[in-house]
């Protein structure tokens, strides 16, 4: 068991260095370099490329990013923490058939789903057969409804996993001294059940985030996010210095509200 170990350390370390340290800090080292095109003979250190953050395009394709990516993350909490609890309550074949129903998606290719999105929220979609004309597409509304129909079982199946790994005896040890239901859930169910929210709310929240291929479909232009121009820069202007500084300072914000929530999840402080 020891020898596993420690043969399975340093995979980590290499899987680390190559996959997530080597490609960031290329990121940064491109941040300070002009490039025209992918003659990277013409490579030029500058910081012009800092300059241009100031525009009001950028900014608001950041707030734009993180205000949306965090409502669908909270609305998936809300959603996700009742069908959790409601989960982690069942037992046998209900249970199973209920998570079927919620992986199911997930097995399905998410450009589809989002194209299906797409078609539903446009005015000439199958609800004109029922009298119903929706014109969604590039409002927040649409991306938001679609990221929460995306991500939403990344939300429920850390909280369901907490839920379930609760020991029984400190419930009713809350009961037998007389805590009403309310009480129980709030004084020890969801302060125990926090790892799986603090979980969920991560793994909704990057994704939402940094995702470009969903605003792209549901946006219809309107609303920048800042995964649509950082795609725009790698996949279309080939410019990768200013893409990188975007991607960069994505990682930088994304990390400080994950810091930030860590911090009030072991604080004690998240929902409570």
């Amino acid at each position: 068991m020891m020898r596993k170990r420690n043969l399975i350390v340093p995979l980590y370390i290499i899987w680390l260095l190559v996959l997530v340290l080597i490609p960031f800090l290329l990121m940064v080292f491109l941040s300070f370099t002009r490039v025209i095109g992918l003659d990277f003979s013409s490579m030029r250190f500058t910081l012009d490329n800092f300059r241009l953050l100031s525009e009001s395009i950028y900014l608001e394709a950041y707030r734009n990013s993180v205000v949306l990516a965090m409502s669908a993350s909270i609305i998936c909490l809300l959603i996700g923490y009742p069908v959790a609890y409601f989960l982690s309550k069942m037992e046998g074949r209900k249970r199973n058939i209920l998570f079927a129903v919620l992986i199911l998606p997930m097995w399905s290719n998410m450009l589809l789903r989002i194209i299906g999105w797409e078609i539903l929220f446009s005015p000439n979609s199958i609800l004109n057969m029922f009298g119903i004309s929706l014109d969604l597409i590039g409002t927040p509304f649409a991306i938001i409804v679609g990221m929460v129909s995306t991500y939403l079982p990344l939300m429920i199946f850390p909280i369901y996993t907490s839920l379930n790994k609760l020991d029984k005896s400190l419930i009713e040890a809350s009961q037998d001294l007389g805590a009403s239901t309310l009480q129980t859930f709030t004084r020890v169910i969801l302060p125990l059940s926090l790892p799986g929210i603090y979980s969920g709310f991560t793994m909704t929240f990057l994704p939402s985030a940094t995702n470009f291929a969903l605003p792209e479909r549901l946006s219809g232009g309107n609303i920048n996010l800042i995964g649509n121009i950082i795609h725009s820069n790698f996949g279309k202007s080939f410019n990768y210095s200013f893409g990188s500084l975007l991607s960069v300072i994505l990682i930088v914000i994304i990390f400080a509200v994950m810091v930030f929530i860590n911090s009030k999840d072991e604080d004690g402080d998240l929902l409570l």
